[in-house]
């Protein structure tokens, strides 16, 4: 094993010692129908399987992709003496994808792993853009987000970030937004409410198991995962970390597949939204948001909104693949 040389403090720093700890998270989530044979042209096969050869394969789950809007009141490092030196807040939107590993056994493919990969994802915390990216290899922009106040009314959310609608040697960048969320329409009763992340996985499990069909058979590891997602152990994360080369630029001087998981230390209570809700999607040739779902820009229903509050590590990663 090849000794790491210690990472070097400077002033200034922002990429903080990991694991980290996220307190106090209201997290709003929705999912919209996508078309997974697109998403895995143009998120998956080139950005997590290409880069390896056929080392690894990963799959998306279904049609249905998962978009959250959070606020992290707290967020610092679970370790000394960098928890010591206090805490940010963030508001962070994220589109998840749903992802099996996959493996081929006596000619049979076989789910191996079930993952999360947050195929877009925007923060208004420039410490946790650096820190996402850099230690884990989130692909974090940086951008205004729109998240209601904890206790204020649910009905609206928005992302916006730096994009470049037409590449041409004359356009300049611009903020506009990506992504916004609306309530359309609500009902007379209150949402299905949560006592414990086993009530969650549990309406979450129930609904995506009408989603489409079966993509392969699962392998016993793949059935561990939703057992640790039932009892509170860990949502696994998969991401690509890179870094161009000084000398040359298309080349990456570090490249690897990583795997981290969130642990949810806390849950404060949950449930379903009442009312129904649509996702206004934009489509720009720096952000081509919409076409990498498979969908027109414009309205598109969401399905399933709901709502949590938790407490959440981000612990350690693996790398399962490096160049």
């Amino acid at each position: 094993m090849t000794l790491l040389p210690d990472y070097v403090g400077r002033p200034a720093e922002t990429v903080q010692l990991q694991p980290y700890i996220c307190r106090n998270t209201q997290l709003y989530g929705f999912y919209l129908r996508a078309d997974k044979a697109v998403i895995q042209q143009r998120l998956v096969d080139p950005i997590l399987n290409a880069p390896t050869g056929g080392a690894l394969d990963y799959r998306c789950l279904s049609d249905l992709v998962l978009v959250s809007y959070a606020k992290a009141a707290q967020c610092t490092s679970t370790l000394p003496p960098a928890n010591q030196m206090g805490w940010m807040l963030e508001n962070s939107w994220t589109l998840w994808v749903p992802l099996l590993l996959v493996k081929r056994e006596l000619g049979i493919e076989v789910a191996q792993r079930l993952v999360f990969y947050p195929a877009y994802i925007c923060v208004d915390n420039s410490w946790s853009l650096t820190a996402g990216r850099e230690v884990y290899g989130f692909p974090k922009g940086y951008g205004p987000v729109g998240v209601p106040e904890p206790g204020s009314d649910p009905a609206s959310f928005a992302v916006s970030t730096m994009v470049i609608p037409e590449y041409a040697p004359s356009s300049g960048g611009q903020v506009l937004p990506l992504m916004e969320v609306t309530r359309t329409g609500v009902t007379s009763k209150g949402g299905e409410l949560w006592q414990d992340l086993e009530d969650a996985v549990s309406a979450v499990g129930h609904m995506l198991s009408g989603s489409g069909g079966k993509l392969v058979v699962p392998g016993f590891n793949f059935l561990l995962d939703l057992v640790g997602l039932a009892r509170h152990e860990e949502v696994p994360g998969v991401f690509l970390k890179q870094f161009r080369d000084t000398a040359d630029g298309t080349k990456a001087c570090y490249q690897a597949i990583v795997e981290a998981g969130s642990f949810v230390q806390k849950f404060n209570g949950g449930g379903l939204l009442d009312g129904s809700y649509q996702a206004t999607l934009y489509n720009y040739d720096s952000h081509p948001l919409a076409n990498d779902l498979g969908l027109a820009a414009g309205p598109h229903p969401l399905e399933f909104p709901f709502q949590v509050n938790m407490d959440f590590t981000i612990g350690q990663g693996t790398e399962v693949w490096k160049a």
